[in-house]
């Protein structure tokens, strides 16, 4: 007796300047507790991947964790939406932080992210407490 297995992704969406340990940990750790693949969407400007990103990528081979990249030089936050939305196995979004990614954005006033048909998990860094 053979099982289909629903196949599942997590969407991990990075910034060069914003690759964080704790943002690919989570996004590891959804992979795994989901029994998930993982597409990476990665807004860098040159031709080499960031050092944290190679890293990360080199972790996932080691580990067998299915993946797939995909550099974005453009990315923009509707981008990352339209991408999850036409996916229907997409099962998350992981991203740094709601922030920032407004400075690509052609409509600053737009949401592209309450359009998004699954849930966002945003894994920043927690922000040290003001005086």
């Amino acid at each position: 007796m053979s099982s289909a297995r629903t196949e599942r992704k997590v969407v991990l969406a990075v910034r060069e300047g914003h690759i964080e340990p704790r943002l690919l940990a989570s996004a590891r750790s959804l992979c795994e507790r989901l029994d998930a693949e993982l597409d990476i969407l990665a807004r860098v400007a040159g031709p080499a991947l960031p050092g944290e990103l190679e890293e990360f990528i080199e972790s996932l081979r080691a580990a067998g964790v299915s993946y797939s990249l995909a550099r974005k030089p453009e990315m923009r936050r509707r981008d990352i939406v339209q991408y999850a939305n036409t996916h229907e196995c997409v099962a998350t979004v992981v991203i740094d932080s709601l922030e920032g990614w407004e400075s690509v954005a052609e409509d600053r006033a737009s949401d592209p992210w309450s359009r998004l048909a699954c849930p966002l998990v945003t894994a920043a860094a927690p922000k040290p407490p003001q005086n």
